[in-house]
């Protein structure tokens, strides 16, 4: 199957993990090729990463809804192969994150924008992201149901006002996307949540809530015991920035591009369509996700420049290579392309 990347549509695809019963979402502008994903699992990051490359996107966000205690995340991992933005809400406490939101908080991905919606209650942490006409509740609602409230800081009353005040206010046609799902359902809607979700719906009391969750007497999670303490470290200690020069501007790719020696070369990490449109004279066209297949060829030149349009898929094939053992590699940083042609150097097409 291919996907159309010509016009600006959010795409979304549900991913699942059969041993956990976990649903990841990977989200993609494929106007932009900028990408993120929602709740991954360890065991499957081969099959996201695959995704990612395959498709050509730029990942910037790892999007958590919680720490959960049901399998381990695939978030540091992510980071670490993509330069991907680890996201979580700041009520979680975790450290070894990039971004921690508050309610509202915003992420931009290409046309369309994240809205952070925080809704704790099944953890003390739990985040909802909201973006067009889709919600990502993790555990807080489930398809006719809910996340238990007895561990990691739970409070009915909590999960309760954040459902009816804060998710059941979005508009019924709301898709909602859960976490988990254990009887092979895929979706529902705010709509159908609000009428049929025998804890939370049917105008059903803040007192019976708490009635129902105080006596659902479950056991632990298997994986309680492994899986939150990893995912408080984000499944890995790795820090991808010490990777990145800060300090290199595309004023300096111009200097090294008028004084460039045989043994260094120049690398654009943008689409073909993007280098074909306007390129720094001279420069290789090494899409982001293609550059591990040149890793050999790469470490054959004393100096690497590399550039894209803003400097993220730079950064990311740049860790990505020097994961692999090259160090020969120098990165554009903050700025691209668009940076280069306002400053009015030679552009090739």
């Amino acid at each position: 199957m291919t996907t159309d990347f010509s016009t600006s549509t959010l795409l979304c695809r549900q991913l699942f993990d059969r041993d956990s019963f976990t649903y990841t979402y990977l989200l993609v502008d494929t106007a932009t090729h900028e990408g993120a994903l929602i709740d991954p699992v360890l065991e499957q990051f081969e099959r996201d990463l695959q995704y990612v490359e395959e498709l050509g996107i730029e990942l910037l966000y790892v999007c958590e809804t919680h720490a959960h205690a049901d399998h381990v995340t695939s978030a540091g991992l992510l980071r670490q192969k993509t330069g991907a933005k680890i996201v979580f809400s700041k009520d979680a406490g975790i450290e070894a994150i990039d971004l921690a939101l508050t309610d509202g908080d915003e992420l931009k991905l290409g046309n369309y924008t994240i809205k952070a919606l925080a809704t704790p209650g099944h953890t003390s942490g739990c985040m909802s992201y909201h973006v067009d006409d889709k919600v990502f509740t993790g555990d807080t609602l489930l398809i006719r149901g809910c996340g238990r409230t007895d561990f990691q800081q739970g409070d009915s009353q909590q999960l309760y006002d954040n459902v009816i005040h804060k998710l059941f206010s979005l508009p019924d046609n709301t898709i909602v996307y859960p976490a988990h799902d254990y009887k092979g359902r895929t979706s529902s809607s705010i709509g159908e949540e609000k009428r049929w979700n025998p804890r939370l719906g049917g105008g059903r009391s803040a007192s019976d809530f708490i009635g129902i969750m105080d006596n659902l007497n479950l056991d632990m999670p298997k994986k309680i015991n492994e899986a939150v303490p990893a995912n408080v470290a984000v499944g890995v200690d790795y820090n991808p920035r010490r990777y990145v020069h800060d300090d290199f501007s595309m004023t300096d790719l111009h200097k090294a591009w008028q004084q460039l020696g045989k043994n260094e070369i120049i690398v654009d990490n943008r689409r073909v369509e993007e280098f074909a449109e306007g390129h720094v004279p001279g420069s290789r066209n090494i899409p982001l996700g293609t550059e591990s297949n040149h890793a050999e060829e790469l470490k054959a030149y004393s100096k690497v420049y590399m550039y894209c349009r803003s400097g993220r898929r730079a950064q990311t094939a740049l860790t990505n290579l020097s994961l692999i053992g090259l160090n020969n590699l120098i990165c554009v940083s903050h700025t691209g392309m668009p940076n280069w042609i306002a400053a009015g150097y030679p552009v090739e097409r």
